[in-house]
């Protein structure tokens, strides 16, 4: 049931106009700052968090309330993006659907929500790959995770691949790094991302900000940018980057929080 209600969302997921995210990563000079833009169709977004309890981080998330747009199922909540009190951070990209090579496919299933595995398990990116990559990957035939963790690594999981930043800036959007001509590309969004990186490589919130203003689209519901070196995030909504909201992640991640508007914290 876990891989057909995955399978029929992710396949919604590219196939919903306007499905265009952009990732930014840049991790220099002490200081790890990672963003997202979240493009969709609806502007009802909500942060929520789960509070540390002994082994588990503590993680703030972004996402939705699925009520229907990834096939028939009552309405369940949807990670899109989370961080937690270890440094590590993930976006979720929608990509080309492909199919799973022979290898993956004798792997074990996946039951759980995977999402929700590495954010409260996992501290750095090399420990999230690792549990995603021992599973079989059918539930990521459409899409791929971003990872960044606040030592400075970052790296894209595909459904048959991973993909390591080997510089210190990185961006992603919704084409295969390791296979372009799966489709997706060319993309604007990853050539201006890209040339704005090379021009000028600042490690601020500020400035991956800016690479994600220019980068968004009216499809653009909300941004998330952070350092990981430290406990504050900025979301902005539905593409106003001159209005940042800023997010005290250390508080979310000790005490929780029920799910919250973003709309709402403007």
């Amino acid at each position: 049931m876990r891989i057909a209600v995955a399978l029929a969302l992710l396949f919604a997921f590219t196939s919903v106009p306007g499905a265009a995210c952009t990732g930014v990563v840049i991790a220099r000079d002490g200081h790890v700052v990672v963003g997202g833009n979240e493009d969709w169709f609806r502007n009802d977004s909500y942060l929520w968090a789960e509070p540390a309890a002994g082994r588990l981080h503590g993680v703030v998330y972004f996402g939705y309330e699925i009520r229907g747009e990834f096939g028939n199922s009552e309405p369940y909540w949807y990670e899109f993006q989370g961080i937690n009190s270890a440094g590590l951070f993930f976006d979720s990209f929608s990509a080309p659907c492909a199919g799973l090579s022979d290898e993956e496919q004798f792997k074990p299933r996946m039951t759980r929500r995977m999402e929700q595995l590495i954010m409260r398990w996992c501290s750095t990116v090399e420990e999230a790959v690792r549990m995603i990559t021992q599973y079989d990957r059918a539930f990521m035939t459409c899409m791929q995770y971003l990872l960044v963790d606040r030592t400075g690594a970052a790296a894209v999981v595909e459904n048959g691949a991973v993909v390591w930043m080997e510089g210190d800036t990185f961006a992603l959007t919704n084409f295969y790094l390791s296979d372009r001509t799966h489709g997706h590309w060319p993309c604007w969004r990853y050539d201006i991302a890209t040339q704005m990186l090379a021009a000028k490589s600042e490690p601020t919130v500020e400035w991956v900000a800016a690479i994600l203003n220019a980068a968004h689209t009216p499809a653009t519901r909300y941004t998330i940018v952070c350092d990981l070196t430290t406990t504050i995030a900025n979301a902005y909504y539905v593409g106003d980057f001159h209005r940042p909201i800023s997010i005290d992640l250390a508080l979310l991640w000790a005490e929780g929080s029920e799910r919250i508007a973003l709309s709402s914290l403007r």
